[in-house]
């Protein structure tokens, strides 16, 4: 079904008694229908992958896999399996259903320290990580074996995805600079730059080349955002565009205000409608619907404030969004009534498009 702007309105209308939330007790760093679309899994930062069954009208809960040691930062499908990836620098694979998933292999020590990015090639053969310690590295996805390592970024490399036709692999780093590494010999075939994403402020080290996507008309997507200062960062979330081809910039997206701050996720639907999340100040942020080749988003809201990633179910029909909590913050937050802190948690709004 195509999407327009008056089915979005209705869709995100708070009387609108279709769309569900899952309220889980933690905070939750990405959101992913599985490939067969009978689950929902969240990166959790309590060490767990909490799931949920969604194959009936209402999800329910299942036992979380729980076997890292930190956060959960990202997660990809392959197969009937999961491969996640922490701060603790650690991978893991294995079944995603059933009561208690076993381990198919894990890799403790993948990267030294946070791996912030996890990319699956599109035959499902080879997984590409990336992280803290500045280096990109290919794995066998099937049983955890390194085949290779990239080297040539001078900063942390926060985002990694594969080209469409999985001949090649991008990365983005701190700096705002995206490298676009031949997977066959990991050559670097061209350099795109996207260094107004960053910002050296006080001392400070602010933005860079956040989130990454490969479009299906030869374009690679690079979101973060235009840094104003460091500290309690302030900027415009931004979408660079790029000619793959060519490396040349065709078009900026700025799609929000300084306080709306970061773009945080991306995807694309069937009709190539993409889908973005912003996540800026405590209460900021938006979702944002918009086509490469029109100049205005054709939807966007502020309704779910402080989004962290968006998925699309595989059957086009249905969309998860993990945001924060409303009244979340930080250091000086009011007490409960019962005098106790009170944690944020992430909760997961589902939408399902009228039929």
């Amino acid at each position: 079904m195509s999407l327009d702007a008056t089915t979005l309105t209705a869709l995100f209308d708070p009387k609108n008694k279709s769309a569900q939330q899952l309220r889980p007790d933690r905070q939750l760093n990405q959101v992913r229908f599985s490939t067969c679309g009978k689950f929902l899994l969240a990166a959790g930062h309590d060490g767990r992958i909490h799931r949920w069954e969604v194959g009936g009208e209402t999800p329910t809960e299942l036992p979380a896999i729980g076997s890292h040691n930190g956060w959960v930062q990202t997660l990809v499908f392959r197969g009937e399996e999961v491969i996640s990836a922490d701060s603790w620098g650690g991978l893991r694979c294995g079944p995603y259903g059933g009561e208690q998933p076993t381990v198919s292999w894990s890799v403790p020590n993948a990267h030294d320290g946070w791996i912030l990015g996890l990319a699956l090639s599109p035959d499902g053969t080879q997984l590409a990580t990336c992280g803290n310690d500045r280096v990109v590295r290919l794995w066998n996805a099937a049983t955890g074996e390194k085949q290779r390592e990239l080297n040539g970024h001078a900063t942390e490399v926060f985002s990694i995805t594969f080209a469409t036709d999985g001949q090649s692999l991008f990365t983005g780093d701190l700096d705002g600079k995206v490298k676009q590494w031949s997977v066959a010999d990991g050559s670097i075939i061209r350099e795109f730059d996207a260094t107004t994403l960053h910002l050296s402020n006080r001392l400070q080290e602010v933005g860079g080349a956040r989130t990454l996507a490969a479009s299906r008309t030869g374009h690679l997507l690079v979101a973060g955002t235009k840094p104003k200062n460091g500290g309690n960062v302030q900027g415009v979330p931004t979408i660079l565009v790029f000619d793959i081809a060519t490396a040349n910039l065709t078009r900026t997206l700025e799609l929000g205000k300084e306080g709306d701050v970061y773009v945080t996720d991306l995807a694309c639907t069937a009709d190539d409608v993409w889908t973005a999340t912003i996540s800026g100040n405590p209460g900021t942020g938006k979702v944002v619907f918009f086509k490469l080749d029109e100049e205005k988003p054709l939807f966007e809201t502020t309704r779910l404030p402080n989004c962290h990633s968006i998925t699309w179910h595989p059957d086009g029909t249905r969309f998860a969004i993990s945001a924060t909590n409303a009244g979340s913050n930080g250091n000086g937050r009011n007490l409960a009534k019962d005098g106790t802190y009170p944690g944020n948690y992430s909760p997961v709004h589902l939408f399902a498009l009228p039929e």
